[in-house]
């Protein structure tokens, strides 16, 4: 074959290459990524149309081998010119902007799990966390409890002193929490001044020690906006999470009894659940 013809045999192979790429990234997102049913017909139809651009290129391909050498007309060539130089384009524009689309929705999962005032992950994060760290101790057969935390008298303080100083406060209990779990424990922001800890693998006695840690760090380092002698407290209640599907829910039940006891005995004090 001629040195033409050779050239002409890798870009239609390239082309090829290319669409046949590109059709199976189509069809996948068309059948694993969410999306209206507009969106996923645009995209088997882009697939389509790439699989006949594919087919036509393997088909001049096999032609040009077989011939020995690139028989075009005029106006094939110049259509071909065309696809050889846009396919590639197009291919790596379709790539930037699914992996665009892919961290925006990304980012938006997130976003939505994430308490946007702590930063911690809010209810429906905690949930999705804590039934995944929950499967993983009860495949290993290991313990878990959790924690329910409530700040005291925290509406005293968005009335006395605003709700900036009271999401200032917020922010000091949850970069408190942060610093008192390990990288496998859950933490989360339920709402308002009502935080919960999922703790794998530890025990009722374990679990008190780090509610009883936690407790002491947000009086120590949680500036009240009174000052003077007045402190940031919490009271917390710990319950164990039993083995029924609906254990987590059935703990936080539990440890908000607890925690609700501890404050009626007078608050800033960690009670055990039962």
């Amino acid at each position: 074959m001629t040195t033409e013809a050779y050239i002409h045999l890798g870009l239609r192979s390239v082309t090829a290459l290319l669409a046949l790429a590109a059709v199976a990234f189509g069809v996948l997102r068309a059948l694993t990524k969410r999306g209206d049913w507009f969106r996923r017909l645009k995209r088997l139809i882009g697939a389509l149309v790439l699989l006949g651009i594919a087919w036509l290129a393997l088909h001049d391909v096999l032609a040009t081998i077989e011939r020995g050498t690139a028989l075009e007309t005029s106006i094939e060539s110049w259509v071909w010119v065309a696809v050889d130089a846009l396919l590639p384009v197009f291919f790596l524009l379709l790539i930037e902007g699914w992996r665009r689309r892919d961290a925006l929705e990304a980012r938006l999962a997130e976003q939505s799990e994430t308490d946007p005032l702590t930063g911690l992950p809010n209810r429906r994060g905690f949930s999705a966390l804590a039934g995944a760290a929950l499967a993983a101790v009860r495949r290993h057969g290991e313990p878990c409890v959790v924690v329910a935390l409530d700040l005291d008298r925290f509406k005293a303080i968005n009335d006395g002193h605003g709700h900036a100083a009271g999401d200032v406060v917020l922010r000091g209990v949850a970069a408190a929490i942060r610093a008192s779990v390990r990288g496998r424990d859950v933490a989360g922001r339920l709402g308002g001044e009502e935080f919960a800890l999922l703790l794998p693998g530890d025990d009722v006695a374990d679990a008190v020690s780090v509610a009883e840690r936690l407790r002491a760090l947000v009086r120590a380092t949680v500036p009240h906006p009174a000052g003077g002698d007045a402190a940031v407290t919490l009271s917390a209640g710990v319950a164990v999470v039993g083995a029924a599907p609906a254990g987590i829910d059935a703990a936080l039940a539990a440890a908000d009894r607890a925690l609700y006891e501890a404050k009626r005995q007078g608050r800033d004090r960690v009670l055990v659940a039962g």
